[in-house]
């Protein structure tokens, strides 16, 4: 089996990511409502001690928070977050090339990375949304955020909303396929893995040195004359 060339491993994973935007074209809506439903549970469960209580609604491709805490003088918060929930796992067609494009992957263990890497990358999406609930009241819910949130806790969720949309969503599925996919990877480009080409075995084709005979009640040892 010989190395594939880069040049059409690069081709390769570029056709996946094609044919994985068009796939997700048409599996994102009902995507879109499985992480609305698991994070919506995920942020019921984490707000019991606080009592902010979030609903979380999907309105065609946006992602809606509605913080249903009280604001002080029992005043009700109307929609405060909006985003485009595509932003949030859109980086799931990633994921999606870059197992299919592996080499030296069998299609079983392909098959197998391909389910785990997309539950892991799924976990990412939950904590992009759960984030970006607790960056809307430390920060965009005026006076309430001014009361019960202090500058240290504004920078820190600045910071993670940051990472969490601007490198998270492209570092997040690189980093799962390296971790899933590393040692077929790169044992396969380098040629030391298991699916890389056999080599053959150092000193093969060498004549081996044959063992010493006695003559005469002495010992001799006999060489390979090269021929």
């Amino acid at each position: 089996m010989k190395t594939e060339p880069l040049k059409f491993l690069l081709l390769k994973g570029l056709i996946f990511l094609i044919a994985g935007l068009v796939l997700w074209i048409y599996l994102q809506p009902s995507y879109s409502r499985v992480l609305v439903s698991v994070s919506q549970g995920m942020v019921s469960w984490l707000e019991k001690k606080d009592g902010e209580g979030t609903s979380i609604r999907l309105q065609e491709n946006m992602i809606v928070y509605i913080p249903s805490g009280l604001m002080p003088g029992g005043e009700k918060i109307g929609v405060a977050g909006r985003r485009d929930v595509r932003d949030i796992h859109y980086n799931s067609v990633i994921l999606f090339a870059l197992v299919l494009f592996s080499p030296g992957l069998a299609l079983r263990k392909r098959a197998w990375i391909l389910g785990a890497g997309m539950v892991l990358l799924f976990l990412t999406q939950v904590l992009t949304v759960l984030v970006q609930i607790k960056f809307m009241y430390v920060i965009q819910l005026g006076e309430y955020s001014r009361a019960h949130y202090g500058a240290w806790d504004r920078n820190i969720w600045a910071f993670l909303k940051q990472f969490f949309e601007l490198i998270g969503r492209f570092a997040f599925p690189f980093a799962i396929w390296m971790l899933l996919t590393y040692p077929e990877t790169t044992g396969y480009l380098t040629g030391h893995g298991e699916a890389s080409p056999k080599k053959k075995k150092r000193g093969k084709d060498r004549p081996t040195r044959k063992a010493p005979r006695k003559r005469n009640g002495t010992t001799r040892m006999s060489f390979p004359t090269g021929e």
